[in-house]
């Protein structure tokens, strides 16, 4: 493409005062572009996120997970010694358990970690995820879902599905719902007037793309390099105009020189009003776009809605959890110092015991 944008068309002095569909045009045109730029910076800054995440942080996740599962053997082999009383034993299994259950949550497939909590817990952990199971089926049931037959779930991530296909097949009835209904109706003139406005504007983009592709197609071109870059371009044109995106077209309309900015300031009426409608489409498909990447995101790494995804936010953030996991890392090695040593194991069981009221 060349270095034209249809930002930069510059309004010449002889012509008429500028429409509300000329500046419409313009407003979407910006819009359009300014969401393009803000999702080219979030698709940078995640993916700097994502390899600092696993270059940094997931071998402090791993070092911090050694030193867990090393705590559990410790306690593990500090309980089948003698001379604990009865308080201190609950006190070092309650421990060794709720470190297990950390270590199984993000892992649990850990055989044996799974058998050391199955040997102090008074449930298993199968039962215990069951009896946790149990409670979210029955929330759900209180908020409206039919699970019907339950038996094939046996997971929350089973249940989770079960869900997102009720509400899918739900959302499928309501759909078919609304087009029975509307079939059943005489169509009023604003939706004819809708639905004649959506195929004029599809015809103005078929005619674009038309020309577009008479002139970029590759198998016209004998020259091998420029065979290589029309196909390239015929490839961006043709998902432009699968997925209704005439500002692209546009602007390789502009790149060719078919148009130039002035001829594009001389539209028509009808056919700007036509051009904003594919426009606005246009406009939401990159706001949805930017909307899904963002929250896809956020749930990859259990972020909240309130965070903007910005270079530098991500950056703060990935500095804020090194500076957690080390600290948990430094804390989880002065506690393996601690079970060490038999009498400092005892009067921290002491003041863990004191502070626990």
């Amino acid at each position: 493409m060349s270095g034209k944008t249809l930002l930069k068309i510059a309004a010449r002095r002889d012509e008429p005062r500028s429409t509300p569909e000329h500046e419409r045009f313009k407003y979407l045109i910006a819009q359009i572009e300014r969401i393009r730029k803000t999702h080219k910076d979030v698709d940078a800054a995640i993916l700097e996120f994502r390899q600092s995440d696993a270059q940094t942080l997931q071998p402090l996740r791993v070092n911090l997970r050694n030193l867990t599962r090393e705590t559990v053997f410790q306690l593990d082999r500090l309980l089948d010694e003698r001379g604990w009383t009865r308080a201190e034993l609950a006190g070092l299994e309650s421990v060794l358990c709720g470190n297990a259950e950390l270590l199984l949550q993000s892992d649990p497939y850990d055989e044996q970690i799974r058998d050391l909590f199955d040997k102090h817990s008074r449930v298993s952990f199968d039962e215990m995820k069951e009896e946790e199971l149990l409670v979210l089926k029955e929330h759900v049931d209180e908020l409206g879902f039919d699970l019907g037959d339950d038996t094939d779930i046996r997971t929350e991530e089973d249940l989770v599905q079960r869900m997102y296909e009720q509400l899918g097949a739900k959302r499928q009835q309501e759909e078919a719902r609304r087009e029975s209904r509307s079939r059943g109706r005489k169509k009023s003139a604003a939706q004819t007037r809708a639905e004649a406005n959506a195929q004029a504007a599809k015809q103005f983009l078929r005619e674009i793309y038309r020309k577009l592709a008479s002139i970029v197609h590759p198998d016209r071109e004998t020259d091998a390099q420029r065979r290589a870059e029309k196909t390239e371009l015929m490839q961006r044109i043709n998902r432009a105009y699968a997925t209704d995106d005439l500002l692209t077209l546009l602007e390789a309309q502009l790149a060719l020189e078919q148009i130039d900015p002035e001829q594009i300031g001389r539209l028509s009426r009808d056919r700007l009003k036509q051009y904003n409608r594919l426009l606005a489409k246009q406009l939401e498909a990159e706001k949805s776009e930017l909307f899904a990447l963002e929250e896809g995101f956020r749930a990859d790494f259990h972020l909240g809605p309130r965070l903007k995804i910005t270079r530098e936010n991500l950056r703060m953030l990935l500095r804020e959890r090194t500076r957690e996991i080390r600290a948990h890392i430094e804390q989880q090695r002065y506690f393996l110092e601690v079970l060490a040593d038999r009498m400092a194991t005892k009067r921290w069981l002491r003041q863990r015991a004191m502070f626990a009221f």
